[in-house]
């Protein structure tokens, strides 16, 4: 993977005296929906950094469906030349997304157009669960009202 992006001060898991980050898996790991469309998937609604995580895996617990973008990164496993098997990797949240494509606009990644988050959007909650967040990667928008049935790519981030 690359490093994407090394907490600063201020982010969750900064810490001065050892550099902790997310790290990318350098091309996409497949193409789903965000999945449960009509379900409210409780505690997937980070949106910050160091939120991801913990989305992946409310939504692997609350939506059972295999194939979505979070179930992808849950159970994607990459081993890394000479240094071991890594397969605690996950949908990034909505602000970690923004972390990848300010890579891509350095040049790095080999990124697609439209990538899921594991954000669900909040405001989709009064209309049944029906919408996450998602980054176009042409223009660098956020768009929420998306619904979850859609198929966009899906890359995998893990922390460390």
């Amino acid at each position: 993977g690359l490093v994407a992006y090394v907490f600063q001060p201020g982010d969750p898991g900064y810490d001065a005296n050892v550099p902790h980050g997310i790290i990318v898996t350098t091309t996409d790991v497949g193409t789903g929906s965000w999945g449960c469309m009509g379900t409210v998937i409780s505690g997937a609604d980070g949106t910050a950094l160091g939120t991801g995580a913990q989305n992946t895996i409310e939504i692997e617990s609350g939506c059972t469906t295999v194939g979505t973008a979070a179930d992808i990164c849950a159970n994607y496993t990459n081993t890394d030349s000479g240094t071991g098997i890594y397969s605690d990797w996950f949908l990034p949240s909505k602000d970690e997304l923004n972390k990848l494509y300010e890579l891509k606009v350095l040049g790095f990644g080999n990124f697609s157009t439209d990538y899921w988050s594991s954000s669900e959007y909040e405001e989709s909650y009064g209309s049944g669960g029906g919408f996450a967040w998602r980054q176009d990667f042409s223009n660098g928008s956020q768009i929420s009202g998306n619904g979850k049935a859609n198929p966009f790519s899906v890359r995998a981030v893990r922390y460390f």
